[in-house]
């Protein structure tokens, strides 16, 4: 008799941060034990339920002191010890355990945001509060793999947060033994949370909701505070050697890693930059003379600028820039081809669903050969730009104007949005019966997600 399976698929919960620093708020961490407690009711009572925790579980770099890798086992054993004991992210991982004790199977795949989280002693932790049975953790590159269903975290088709697998391997190695880590070049992506964004956080707490945390975002960055262009100029590089070193891709967008090294083809979003560059114009020097005076709205407040529409415009057209790079981003049957192709190279294979998280962008996408992609979304929160900003008129200045105020102020309530997304996944043996993607709602009800957010 075949086996009956039940995938429930999350990804992205990116747990970690102070009060106030965090991107899956109290409200999310609350939404996920109850979800983790309800999964065996959406099950037949003799049938185990398997979660599948696809990548940036927690976020180390949310973590002080903040660093875009740690390698030193102790302190990242200690980060990963004030995340999981930090309020009532410590009942994640209470449900977590329940989870498992009850018969049930979980199993963890890595992310870009957790890497830690393979070093020996987080594993170790995170086994300590959640056990070893029933528990799988993929930590070196593989996918998980269930029949015809293939689930990955996404980020080895993104040069700016491809894992450098081979050295990481070296890092635990090393480590294992009590020996010194060899250096591992951080990633282009981590480094821009950890050189710019984090610190733009702290007068723009949207910054981190907003996606995607690469290229596209630099323009936006350059304008809100011109003073990170010589970060952004170090990170494209990282970028650069990323695309370079770690990703070759030919027409199905597939990476493949070999050893590092280092050219002189253009980085990723080095037009971007360009872009940035000349949208940030001579707002670098104008900081430079105001003392204390840093950010694109301290500047239009307080009048320096001769042209304050110029600056209106210069915002806009950054903002433009984001948008159009997420074309339709929260459409739920549209997908980026950086992701699509991809996954469509996964499924040429003989797969009929593929499942990806890491964009924060649910997703549900009719692939040729009637398969199927699935992106998890995410339980950490998002905010849209209003539409309304990138209207060329005065009353949209106005709107404009209002609009990063309130972030500056960050009164961005209005426009955070909480969607907690799965994936589930029914299987009888080796046949595929059903999947969808879903919304686990307040009351605690399953909504089936048909639409976009």
């Amino acid at each position: 008799m075949s086996h009956r399976e039940s995938l429930f698929v999350i990804s992205d919960l990116h747990l970690g941060g102070e009060t106030g620093f965090q991107i899956c708020t109290a409200r999310g961490r609350r939404r996920l034990s109850a979800f983790i407690r309800s999964l065996p009711s959406q099950v037949a009572p003799s049938q185990p339920a398997h979660l599948v925790l696809a990548g940036d579980i927690v976020d180390f770099l949310a973590e002080q002191p903040f660093a875009a890798f740690t390698a030193e086992d102790a302190l990242a054993t200690r980060k990963l010890a004030r995340i999981m004991d930090h309020g009532d992210t410590a009942d994640v991982w209470t449900a977590l355990r329940e989870f498992v004790s009850a018969g049930h199977a979980l199993t963890l795949l890595l992310g870009n945001h957790d890497l830690e989280l393979s070093l020996p002693g987080p594993r170790h932790l995170l086994h300590q509060r959640i056990g070893h049975r029933g528990v799988e953790f993929l930590y070196d590159n593989q996918a998980f793999v269930r029949g015809p269903v293939l689930i990955e975290h996404g980020n080895r088709y993104d040069d700016w947060n491809a894992v450098p697998h081979d050295v990481l391997r070296a890092v635990r190695s090393a480590l294992s033994r009590r020996e010194s880590p060899p250096a591992m070049r951080p990633l282009a992506g981590s480094e821009l949370v950890v050189g710019v964004m984090n610190g733009l956080k702290k007068q723009y707490a949207f910054i981190d909701l907003l996606k995607p945390e690469n290229e596209a975002a630099l323009p936006l960055l350059a304008v809100l505070d011109p003073g990170v262009l010589t970060q952004l100029k170090h990170i494209t590089r990282l970028a650069r050697q990323a695309s370079r070193a770690r990703v070759r891709r030919d027409g199905s967008g597939l990476p493949e890693e070999r050893e590092l090294i280092s050219g002189d083809a253009d980085p990723p979003g080095s037009q971007l930059l360009r872009t940035a560059q000349e949208l940030a114009g001579d707002a670098g020097e104008e900081i430079g003379a105001i003392e204390n005076l840093k950010s694109w709205w301290e500047i239009y407040q307080a009048g320096r600028s001769e042209d304050r529409r110029e600056q209106l415009r210069r915002l806009r057209k950054a903002l433009q820039i984001y948008v159009q790079a997420q074309h339709e981003t929260f459409a739920l049957d549209i997908e980026s081809p950086r992701y699509l192709k991809p996954a469509e190279a996964i499924a040429q294979r003989g797969f009929q669903v593929v499942v990806f998280g890491h964009t924060h962008l649910v997703k549900r996408v009719r692939l040729p050969g009637d398969a199927l992609y699935l992106n998890t979304g995410t339980w950490a929160e998002l905010m849209r730009i209003p539409d309304e900003v990138l209207s060329h008129t005065a009353a949209g200045d106005t709107v404009l104007a209002d609009f990063v105020e309130a972030m500056a102020d960050n009164r961005i309530d209005p426009w955070r949005k909480l969607v907690p997304t799965f994936a589930r996944i029914d299987l009888e043996g080796e046949h595929l019966l059903s999947t969808g993607v879903f919304v686990f709602e307040e009351d605690g009800k399953v909504r089936p997600l048909d639409s976009g957010l």
